[in-house]
């Protein structure tokens, strides 16, 4: 019984704040609200430890960062070169392969995995934002798309994964006397 007490109050925290986060920033026009869904599973992978998440938040706002760097790159190499495929390849290749150094040098303020991710969602976006229908048929600018993402980021770790963690410690702990 205490282990359903215990999953049932983390699915009812689930059901309830994550579809309020996508429904309201849909409301409000942010278009990639699910991203904070993606970000606040990287958090309960990372083990839902407080400590952690701002490591994980500034991994995934670097990764934001040089996924849009990327994405710039991309065309100059292909237009370089003169074969988007190779582009994409080399362009990841040195992209990916500095991003592990720089997060494994900085791993005090930086977690790789959230970098990764981070660099892999904002390509994912910016590539799809080409697709009229994934934009609601508006031309959104690359960096517009850049700080949708890192608003949601943020707010998959900080009000999705961080509140429900606090808030499910705190409602599964025995009340003391007091």
């Amino acid at each position: 019984m205490q282990k359903f007490k215990v999953v049932g109050c983390l699915a009812l925290l689930v059901a309830v704040i994550a579809p309020l986060w996508a429904a309201l920033t849909a409301y409000f026009g942010l278009l990639t609200g699910a991203v904070a869904l993606i970000c606040a599973g990287l958090y309960v992978a990372n083990g839902m430890i407080l400590a952690n998440a701002l490591k994980i938040t500034l991994g995934f706002l670097f990764g934001n960062i040089w996924g849009w760097l990327a994405f710039i790159a991309i065309p100059q190499i292909a237009g370089m070169i003169g074969n988007l495929y190779v582009a994409i390849f080399l362009v990841l290749f040195v992209f990916a392969g500095l991003a592990v150094f720089i997060a494994c040098y900085l791993d005090k303020i930086l977690d790789l995995s959230a970098l990764l991710s981070g660099l892999s969602i904002i390509l994912v976006v910016l590539l799809l934002s080409a697709n009229p229908g994934f934009t609601q048929g508006h031309t959104i600018p690359p960096l517009t798309l850049v700080l949708h993402v890192a608003i949601a980021m943020v707010g998959g770790i900080w009000l999705v994964g961080v509140l429900i963690t606090e808030l499910h410690k705190k409602l599964i702990s025995p009340k003391k006397a007091g």
